[in-house]
C-alpha cells in the first residue's frame, strides 16, 4: 500500500476547500438562528439497530459497521434525522414544543465513489420537532430556499411533492411489496420505459396504471394536481393533493415560490418521509443540492411520538456550483529587523478585517519580495532597516 493513499471515496480539504466549506457554514448558521434553530451535536456513530429502526428499507448495504469491545453492532452515521430524533426522545422530553434544531457534520455512505458522491460527505440542516401542519411545512421549504440564496445561487428549483398521493395509488393497487418497491424505484428514476414494460404486464386498473405512468413527467405549477386520473376515486390521494396546493400557496406568502416546482415524481429514498417531501436542484450539476420532508412516525420508533419535518444540505455538492467569493480581505506579509514594531503593525493591521501573515524566519526585504513572486493579492511591509 501507497503510504500516502486515504481510504476510497474520501478526501482531504485543502485550505481553500476549507474557507469555501467554512463560509457556507456561517452563513447557514446565521440564517437558521435568525428563525430560532439552535445547534445540536451526536455521536459520529450509533448503535446498528437504532439506524435501522429509524430509517427502514435496506439501509445496511450502504453502512460502514463494526463492532466494540462488548460486542455491540456500530455503524457511522449514514444521515442525521433519526439520530436527531433519538436525541430528542433522550433528552427533550420535558421541553416544551416545538423544537427547532440545527446540525452541521459529516456523514458516511458505503456509496460507490465519483463526482459529487463521496463516502464521507458534509451536511447541515434543521429539524422542526412537534409542528404539523402547512405552515410548518412551508417554514422548513422557505429556510431550504433561502439557504441556498444566501450561498450565492440564483438559477435554483426546490421540487415538491406529497408522498402520500403516489403511496395512496399503491394502496388501491392491491400490489405485492415486491412490485410496490419495484415500481417506487422506477419513478424516482424516472425510467419511463422500464415503468411502462412493469405496468403493461400488472393486473391492476387502468386508471391506476395511468396515473402511476404520469407521475414522473407530472411537472410544473398548480395545474399538475389536476392530471392525476385516479385521484377523484381515492380520498386519501385527494386529501394529499389539496394539502400540497396549500403548501404551494403558503410558499407565495413567503416570497420564495419563485424556486418552487410540483414534481410527483420526487419520492425520497428513506421509508420515513409520510407527507410533503422537497429536493432541491441547480442546472450546474446533475444532483440534489438538498433533500427533506415530512416524517410524522419516525420519532415514535424512540417511544416520543411528534410530527415533524426538516432538510439537509450537502456542502461538498454546494461547493462545486457557487461561485467564489469576490471580496477577500487585503493580505499583508509584514517583516523587518524590527521585531516589536512588526508585531505591533501585524496587530494594527488584523484590527482592521486584514489577513496578516508575519515573517518570522529573519528574512531581508529582497527575500520577501521574492517570495512573494506569483501571489498578487500579498502586499509586503518591511520596518526597519534593510
Amino acid at each position: 500500500m501507497n503510504k500516502r493513499e486515504i481510504p476510497k471515496g474520501l478526501r482531504d480539504l485543502l485550505p481553500d476547500e476549507v474557507a469555501v466549506k467554512r463560509s457556507m457554514e456561517q452563513k447557514a448558521a446565521a440564517l437558521f438562528t435568525s428563525y430560532g434553530y439552535r445547534e445540536v451535536v451526536t455521536p459520529t456513530f450509533e448503535y446498528l439497530d437504532v439506524v435501522e429502526a429509524g430509517t427502514g428499507g435496506d439501509i445496511r448495504k450502504e453502512l460502514f459497521m463494526f463492532m466494540d469491545r462488548e460486542g455491540g453492532i456500530l455503524c457511522l452515521r449514514p444521515e442525521m434525522t433519526v439520530s436527531i430524533a433519538r436525541l430528542a426522545a433522550t433528552h427533550m422530553q420535558d421541553e416544551n414544543f416545538p423544537q427547532r434544531l440545527y446540525y452541521m457534520c459529516n456523514v458516511f455512505r458505503h456509496v460507490q465513489p465519483q463526482r459529487a458522491q463521496y463516502r464521507e460527505f458534509w451536511q447541515l440542516g434543521i429539524e422542526l420537532l412537534g409542528a404539523s401542519g402547512i405552515w410548518a411545512d412551508a417554514e422548513v421549504i422557505t429556510i431550504a430556499a433561502k439557504t441556498l440564496g444566501e450561498m450565492g445561487l440564483i438559477d435554483f428549483k426546490i421540487s415538491l411533492n406529497q408522498i402520500a398521493i403516489f403511496n395512496s395509488l399503491l394502496n388501491d393497487s392491491g400490489l405485492k411489496e415486491e412490485d410496490q418497491n419495484r415500481i417506487r424505484n422506477l419513478v424516482e428514476r424516472k425510467d419511463l420505459v422500464e415503468l411502462s414494460r412493469v405496468l403493461e404486464r400488472l393486473d391492476i386498473k387502468d386508471a391506476i396504471k395511468e396515473s402511476i405512468a404520469l407521475m414522473p413527467v407530472l411537472h410544473g405549477g398548480l395545474e399538475v394536481i389536476n392530471r392525476i386520473p385516479y385521484a377523484e376515486h381515492n380520498r386519501q390521494a385527494a386529501e394529499a393533493i389539496g394539502e400540497l396546493e396549500k403548501i404551494y400557496q403558503a410558499l407565495k406568502l413567503c416570497g420564495v415560490i419563485d424556486h418552487i416546482v410540483l414534481d410527483l415524481g420526487v419520492l425520497r429514498g428513506l421509508d420515513y418521509y409520510t407527507g410533503v417531501v422537497f429536493e432541491g436542484y441547480s442546472p450546474d450539476l446533475g444532483y440534489g443540492l438538498l433533500g427533506g420532508g415530512r416524517y410524522d412516525n419516525l420519532m415514535g420508533h424512540f417511544g416520543f411520538p411528534r410530527p415533524a419535518t426538516g432538510f439537509a444540505l450537502g456542502l461538498d455538492r454546494l461547493a462545486l456550483v457557487i461561485d467564489r467569493p469576490q471580496e477577500l480581505p487585503r493580505r499583508f506579509l509584514v517583516g523587518g529587523t524590527d521585531f516589536a514594531a512588526v508585531v505591533a503593525e501585524a496587530d494594527r493591521l488584523r484590527q482592521q478585517g486584514c489577513i496578516v501573515e508575519m515573517d518570522v524566519e529573519g528574512g531581508s526585504k529582497e527575500q520577501l519580495q521574492n517570495k512573494l513572486q506569483g501571489r498578487r493579492d500579498y502586499h509586503l511591509i518591511y520596518l526597519g532597516e534593510d
